[in-house]
């Protein structure tokens, strides 16, 4: 039988079903009184509140202002305000989000919204692992300060920075090709690069740049090259020494705050160097000297300009030129001061000793002369002879070794006015002094008496009528016989009754000795000529005097010649009178 209705106090205010499940319509709506469960759409509820449909479940809706009065954790509702589902959980209305996890049908990929109470952080995850946290807080990664477009991460906070923090010992990794297209700053105590080839487009490169300005730098600066095993070596700014060094450095690797500590220079090679000014010694490879031992180029090495000063601190250090054949071939002996070529230890200020060659003096002509000055030689190319200077004012040649001279006499007759004789010399005298000149056989004084221009002889005075005038020519830089040597002449000897020597010569070296001697007595204004033939046997030295010419009555002085037993032969003159003065020409024999 059906009931269609019940009305009135039929049920009690509690409806005991006493262990019996009640349903409606079917499954409409299900009691199940023994699991305290309701199912909508189910007979079967499996939870407190089981609605099986494939639709929707209403929930109650209001604005903000009619919430619940006393709400409980757990409401539910829809938020017409806000638009939102709300829940009420912890004490407070939040988005139904909120406090709660998102998951996908497996559950290995879930969002995360706020795990934890005011953590302002969400976490995503795929694949059962966490990817990504979003800490707005920390801005360790925040979705309002970037923005990903189109593979670019856009900072949104005006002047703000994106910094990427790994986790302890973790690293920041980059696995492909990474353009940084502005500025990039590296802090930390160490930069390593590990690549097959580095390449910096920049011609500049600045190191320390943080010592720009404030106060000087106290700090070397370079580059450090390790070589495993072997010593490191560097190329650096040496602070201390103010100076550029290739150094050995093994117990430094770059790390190094403040000086380096140099063990010693490395060898450098390179082609053309260019220096303004070289300041530096080469001697000890030490580093405390800043030095170096030895300086080795390859090939043709060229000094240019400026000065170029070898041990200016007048040390006493020798320094020698290495030829292909020879060790010394230019030798400066730095304790002696003095220069050796092909010779370790020269004897004298220039010493050629070692060679066996010859010494080549400058050659140029007559007109190519330099200003004269005492003790110069040269070969004059115009006259095909030796000269030099021995008074600093004029050249005299130099007489050849060689064949026998050739002696011409020239002549003239005076007329008693004439003093000039044009063309008197078959060739012209390469000196006054080089041509004897008589006047009824007395001697006639070089430029006193007369003077030389070309072949033209003038005389002070004009010879008397009648007068015999000849000149003996031929001294003009020749020897007086085979092996004999060039025509030498003393300096001006004064000499007095005691015998002073006016010349000598090597006893072992020349046999004998033609002489020519002037004297002159200026006291009283006499004047004398003569020759003189020396000879020695090895112990006694002989003379024979010859052709004595006095402008006076008597000799001016006695000519004598000594042999001191070793190896000079010494000739001397005592006067008659006062003090005479002598200079003689000579030349010597072997």
């Amino acid at each position: 039988m059906a009931i269609g209705r019940i009305t009135g106090q039929m049920l009690s205010a509690n409806l005991a079903r006493s262990g019996t499940d009640l349903t409606f319509e079917t499954n409409l709506l299900a009691l199940d009184v023994s699991n305290s469960r309701i199912g909508i759409g189910t007979a079967s509820p499996a939870t407190t509140l089981h609605v099986s449909a494939t639709d929707a479940l209403r929930l109650p809706s209001g604005t903000t202002g009619q919430r619940p009065g006393s709400p409980a954790n757990g409401d539910v509702r829809y938020n017409s305000t806000l638009s939102t589902i709300e829940g009420y959980a912890g004490g407070a209305w939040a988005n139904l989000a909120s406090g709660t996890e998102l998951k996908d049908a497996d559950e290995d990929t879930s969002v995360n919204v706020e795990p934890t109470t005011d953590a302002d952080e969400i976490h995503l995850s795929t694949g059962g692992n966490q990817t990504a946290i979003f800490r707005t807080a920390t801005t360790q990664l925040g979705v309002t300060q970037l923005s990903n477009t189109a593979s670019t991460i856009t900072g949104l906070v005006t002047n703000g920075d994106i910094t990427l923090t790994p986790n302890g010992t973790g690293k920041v990794a980059v696995s492909s090709a990474m353009e940084v297209t502005g500025n990039l700053t590296v802090n930390g105590t160490t930069t390593t690069i590990d690549s097959t080839t580095l390449t910096i487009e920049d011609p500049l490169i600045q190191l320390a740049k943080n010592n720009s300005g404030g106060a000087a730098n106290t700090f070397d600066q370079g580059l450090f090259f390790n070589r495993g095993s072997d010593d490191n070596v560097s190329f650096l700014w040496d602070e201390s020494a103010d100076q550029f060094a290739f150094a050995v450095t093994s117990g430094e690797d770059g790390t190094t705050a403040g000086n380096v500590t140099i063990d010693s220079y490395a060898n450098v090679r390179a082609g053309d160097i260019t220096c303004v000014d070289i300041d530096g010694i080469l001697g000890s490879n030490t580093a405390a000297a800043a030095t170096v031992t030895t300086l080795t180029a390859s090939g043709a090495t060229n000094i240019n300009g400026g000065n170029f000063i070898f041990n200016e601190d007048s040390a006493s250090v020798d320094a020698r030129f290495e030829s292909n054949g020879d060790t010394h071939a230019l030798f400066i002996d730095g304790s002696e001061d003095h220069v050796g070529v092909r010779t370790s230890s020269p004897a004298y200020d220039l010493d050629v000793g070692g060679s066996t060659d010859a010494l080549r003096v400058p050659v140029g002509t007559t007109a190519q002369r330099p200003t004269a000055a005492t003790g110069i030689i040269r070969y004059n190319s115009t006259t095909g002879k030796y000269e030099g200077s021995t008074d600093g004012s004029t050249f005299v040649n130099f007489a050849i070794a060689g064949s026998a001279p050739t002696f011409t006499k020239e002549t003239a007759t005076g007329d008693g006015s004439t003093t000039t004789f044009t063309g008197f010399f078959s060739s012209a005298p390469e000196s006054v002094n080089n041509v004897f000149v008589y006047i009824d056989n007395v001697f006639q004084e070089p430029t006193e008496n007369y003077t030389v221009s070309g072949t033209n002889i003038t005389f002070t005075s004009a010879p008397h009528s009648a007068a015999r005038i000849f000149a003996i020519t031929g001294a003009d830089g020749t020897s007086l016989v085979t092996g004999g040597v060039a025509r030498s002449e003393t300096s001006s000897v004064n000499f007095t009754s005691t015998a002073t020597t006016i010349m000598s010569f090597n006893a072992a070296t020349y046999r004998s000795a033609e002489l020519f001697i002037t004297l002159t007595d200026s006291a009283n204004t006499e004047y004398a000529a003569m020759k003189g033939v020396v000879v020695h046997n090895g112990t006694t030295a002989f003379i024979t005097v010859h052709a004595i010419t006095n402008t006076g009555d008597s000799d001016l002085a006695t000519i004598t010649a000594t042999h001191d037993g070793s190896n000079t032969v010494n000739v001397q003159a005592v006067t008659t009178g006062g003090q005479t003065a002598a200079k003689v020409q000579y030349s010597l024999s072997t």
